[in-house]
């Protein structure tokens, strides 16, 4: 049947004008008429007259903004493959200032720690003398493709391994990982870019230094929107020596988004000493015992970092004379064990992935959330109830298809690449006041704010001149970790998660648990960058490009060689180090790319709805010829240079809806 809707305002009566509803107009002559809306200007305007993507301009609820197409977003490269470009930088078209602050006023910083941990994915080159400099205001267009300048509008670099010669790989990874970009042209889609093991990644939010730009949580929810056109006959492929993640982790191919910390800690464990799995094993790390120090030791004009180890102390002696008279010290030695990585990982990671075959795809998602439990343990007059915590891994994928209509009609659809659209909506139970996102659920419950001189045992110092008689302001340090009242809170962080392919609801899954990516339990100067990570047409490479010094720092040029104890356990197995354990989870769950290509790429910081979800998708669903699943054609006619495209037909005027 057809339902016809006329373009006539709501009655204005008492039955229709109190509250928004939908109400069947009864009067004689509009038996058929529905009132959509209160009154003529309650509804979704956006969605009815605007010619442009929902939010396209308006960063407060579209921060992230790419269109590979756009000048705006990137340079346009000419990528190839096995050619590693470094200005391949690419920068949001928007960004959030909700609270429309003047971005003049902001003056910018520098980090010069950045080589610690930037050399693992490629951003920097080298362990130390380099710096990124970043502000919350905005830089000048000469910086803003600057791979080492950041500011409100997120950048992301294309990622990228230095663990070839002359530096030292890990004896038990014998190919060279790739992660090539090819560019290409279309007449009609414009400039987009191929995946062969590629994919970009960026950072927003810098833990413990003055850096944010994207809020840690929203009211209600988020949602990404991508177009995506999975791979069919690859162009290009590894060689003899080399290879790429999908081929190394098979069941993590096809991931298009990340959204967490990108590694581990990779400074948790001492330098020296032993590791508690594998006695027997020396320490690649023991040479840099008392060595390694952060840039503030060396750099008396850097105020915003200390000097602190890079690697963690095996104890830390605390002298002081309460109690034992004047030039009398009592030692106090406090132990610091290793830390476990695996608290840095878990509820700290969320990807989405295409499942299933390429030619007609599924949609799955990836989760790595901290659960626990209490458990009765013992016998008899024994027993009693202990708290156990552990991690699960939570895999989802669609039961259909995304063409799975087109299987019995025209089996030959699915043996031609298409571009697609794809909108994960992520929704919230609860609706939350800004006041709430911290301590309900949220970073507040693991957070605490500590005095450095309390965990050195040394909080008779707090208590003493200087500070009681200069006014000194004792240093602080912020530390997240995840504990019980976490996992008691989780009901705060339940949702649904909604997927739309090409504007049509495709596949709902209840009860998502919200991952609101978190700082890693360790010193701000040794994971900067790390946490608070996007990665776009892909996932994380984790550790496995890790790099550390081979020996104590001479000046800006060293050898760097690999840390056994930052790679997962099947790394590890089938080496001289298979005794070696560790908890490693990033890297062999979420090292994975997308085989194909990407154009764009859009982030908000609320729930997109099913009209405008729709509204994007009329706008681009001719320039990619999408499947349309309100008109479905599984017939498409193009020439063979892809450039002549037949568009199925379908009614435009929004007016008459054929309800199938």
């Amino acid at each position: 049947m057809y339902l016809s809707i006329k373009n006539k305002m709501a009655q204005q009566n008492i039955n229709q004008y109190v509250y928004k509803k939908f109400y069947l107009d009864n009067h004689f002559y509009d038996l058929n008429d529905i009132s959509l809306a209160s009154d003529e200007l309650d509804f979704n305007q956006e969605v009815v007259f605007s010619p442009y993507l929902i939010a396209q301009t308006y960063g407060n609820r579209l921060p992230f903004s790419f269109d590979l197409n756009s000048l705006n977003t990137n340079q346009r490269l000419s990528l190839k493959f096995g050619e590693y470009n470094f200005y391949n930088i690419l920068v949001s078209q928007n960004y959030y200032n909700p609270n429309d602050l003047d971005l003049s006023c902001f003056t910018a910083q520098t980090a010069c720690d950045i080589g610690l941990t930037g050399i693992d994915n490629g951003l920097v080159t080298g362990m130390t003398g380099q710096t990124i400099t970043f502000t919350n205001g905005l830089f000048s267009d000469t910086d803003k493709f600057n791979r080492y300048y950041f500011d409100r509008r997120l950048k992301l670099h294309q990622v990228t391994g230095f663990t070839s010669s002359p530096n030292i790989r890990f004896s038990g990874i014998s190919a060279q990982t790739l992660y090539e970009i090819v560019s290409k042209i279309d007449p009609y889609i414009g400039y987009y870019q191929e995946l062969y093991g590629g994919f970009y990644q960026g950072f927003y939010k810098l833990f413990g230094f003055d850096y944010d730009i994207y809020p840690s949580r929203t009211n209600k929810g988020w949602a990404v929107e991508f177009l995506l056109k999975p791979r069919l006959t690859n162009e290009f492929s590894a060689t003899t020596g080399q290879t790429t993640l999908n081929e190394i982790y098979p069941n993590n191919k096809d991931m298009f988004f990340y959204m967490g910390t990108r590694a581990e800690n990779k400074f948790g464990h001492h330098a020296n000493g032993v590791p508690s799995s594998d006695t027997g094993y020396t320490r690649v790390t023991e040479g840099l015992v008392d060595c390694l120090k952060t840039c503030a030791c060396s750099d008396t004009g850097v105020t915003n970092s200390r000097c602190v180890d890079v690697y963690e102390p095996t104890g830390i002696t605390v002298s002081h004379n309460i109690g034992c008279g004047c030039g009398c010290n009592s030692g106090v030695i406090s132990n610091i064990p290793d830390k476990d990585p695996i608290y840095d990982s878990m509820s700290n990671a969320i990807s989405f992935k295409l499942c299933g075959e390429s030619s007609n795809p599924k949609i799955g998602v990836r989760i790595l959330r901290f659960t626990g439990d209490c458990e009765t343990t013992g016998t008899c007059e024994n027993s009693g109830i202990t708290y156990s915590t552990g991690y699960t891994i939570d895999n989802y994928c669609s039961p259909n298809g995304i063409y799975d209509y087109c299987l019995d009609i025209n089996s030959a659809f699915t043996s031609t690449e298409h571009w697609f659209l794809v909108d994960m909506v992520w929704e919230r139970y609860t609706w939350l006041d800004t006041c709430d996102l911290y301590f309900r659920g949220g970073l507040g419950d693991i957070t605490k704010i500590e005095y450095l001189d309390s965990l050195a045992n040394n909080s008779v110092y707090l208590i003493s001149p200087p500070v009681t008689h200069q006014n000194l302001s004792p240093e602080k340090i912020e530390i997240v970790q995840l504990n019980e009242k976490w996992l008691i809170d989780k009901k705060y962080r339940d949702g649904r998660l909604k997927i739309y392919v090409n504007s049509k609801i495709f596949y709902t899954i209840e009860n998502i648990e919200e991952i609101i990516p978190r700082g890693l339990n360790t010193y701000k100067e040794r994971q900067i960058g790390v946490p608070f990570n996007i990665s776009w047409g892909g996932g994380t490479q984790g550790l496995r490009e890790n790099l550390t010094f081979s020996a104590c720092p001479t000046g800006f040029t060293n050898t760097y060689i690999q840390d056994p104890e930052l790679f997962p356990n099947n790394v590890l197995s089938g080496t001289s180090l298979s005794a070696l354990t560790t908890n490693i989870l990033i890297e062999q769950n979420f090292a994975g790319t997308f085989d194909g290509a990407i154009s764009q790429f859009r982030m908000y910081v609320s729930p997109l709805s099913a009209s405008e979800v729709k509204h994007n998708f009329l706008l681009l669903k001719n320039r990619f010829d999408l499947f349309n699943p309100d008109c479905p054609d599984c017939y498409p006619v193009c020439d063979t240079n892809d450039i002549t495209y037949e568009i199925p037909f379908c009614e435009t005027n929004d007016i008459t809806y054929q309800i199938l």
